[in-house]
């Protein structure tokens, strides 16, 4: 992942599938890092940009300060995430967690 000295202002995330067991246990993990295309819009809904997370779920995506619209994709109901709204600060890189939900019940 990028570190934040490596991009001026941007984003930089991780994207993750819970659960991925039907059966929750005390303290084990029930995520898994996920690849996924997070569409980007700008206030006005205007697309500016669209970023892939790897297979350890990481990705990071340059932009100009100001406020976002995250639109992660999925090709089904399941898996689900929401979209999130994300402030860019000039010189900052911000911290960004995206959960789908698989629908394991």
């Amino acid at each position: 992942m990028m570190q934040a000295h490596d991009i001026a202002s941007g984003i930089a995330g991780d994207v993750v599938l819970r659960p991925v067991s039907p059966i929750e246990r005390p303290g084990s993990i029930n995520q898994r890092p996920y690849q996924a295309l997070i569409g980007v819009t700008n206030q006005a809904g205007q697309a500016v940009a669209e970023v892939r997370s790897g297979p350890d779920g990481r990705f990071e995506i340059i932009l100009e300060p100001g406020t976002y619209v995250l639109h992660p994709q999925s090709e089904a109901i399941y898996p689900h995430a929401a979209p999130q709204t994300v402030t860019v600060v000039k010189d900052h890189v911000t911290p960004v967690h995206i959960v789908y939900d698989s629908g394991m019940r």
